[in-house]
């Protein structure tokens, strides 16, 4: 698992470090503030954060939050705070979904726990989600206009987000155009078949024929779809190379 570190003294990143290290996993960037984190988490392709709530600068750690969460819904966030008794932070970490609310100064052992809990709790959620999408439900219902058509997973190539709107491109070369977003979408497709390769595209894995990391660039079904530095990690891992 990939772990981005939030924190505004050098003494704890490095502890922070040690103690992610040490449950095997891996430290994929540290920041000091909010600024420099949402400038660094972009291309971090993180699976968690661990974020001190009182940050130095404008921006606090559970505004970060909130933001990071607009980069990846799925991200798990672990906040770690002085004000451990303070209500109010607590129940802004709730709203988040934070997988945890730490203690600082941070007991190793108790950081440690709940980064395994996270992790285990992680590779089940995925498994369940793999699990809940059959080949007898790989149907994607998408409303245009007034009409509401039924499309085979399957048959899909590509989705590119077009302002408000999605065009999903099928096999023989119709696009259904939907009034709904990336992220939206993204929810109702099987996480088997597909994966997110740009902030504005996804693919049906399936239909790659070519993947060129020099040039970052997929090749689905005769379309060059760009593959963004950000998801190439993560698609790659899907994509089984």
């Amino acid at each position: 698992m990939k772990i981005f570190i939030v924190e505004d003294e050098d003494l704890y990143i490095d502890q922070l470090e040690m103690v992610v290290e040490q449950a095997g996993h891996t430290v994929c960037g540290a920041a000091t503030n909010a600024e420099e984190a949402l400038r660094l988490f972009e291309k971090s392709c993180a699976d968690m954060a661990l974020i001190d709530i009182n940050l130095a600068g404008e921006m606090d750690g559970l505004e970060l939050g909130k933001w990071l969460k607009r980069f990846r819904d799925d991200l798990l966030i672990i906040f770690i705070t002085a004000h451990y008794a303070d209500v109010g932070y607590f129940e802004k970490a709730k709203q988040l979904s934070a997988y945890a609310f730490l203690k600082k100064p941070i007991d190793a052992t108790d950081l440690l726990r709940t980064i395994e809990l996270a992790f285990q709790y992680n590779t089940t959620q995925a498994d369940v989600g793999t699990r809940g999408h059959t080949d007898d439900h790989h149907t994607l219902l998408v409303k245009i206009k007034a009409k509401y058509i039924k499309i085979d997973q399957n048959d899909i190539t590509h989705i590119a987000a077009e302002d408000k709107y999605c065009s999903i491109h099928l096999k023989d070369g119709t696009v259904y155009l939907e009034r709904i977003s990336l992220k939206e979408l993204n929810k109702k497709l099987s996480p088997r078949l597909f994966a997110q390769t740009h902030r504005s595209y996804i693919v049906n894995l399936n239909n790659v024929q070519e993947t060129d990391t020099a040039e970052f660039t997929i090749k689905v079904n005769g379309n060059q779809i760009p593959l963004g530095d950000t998801y190439k990690d993560y698609f790659l891992k899907k994509f089984g190379a």
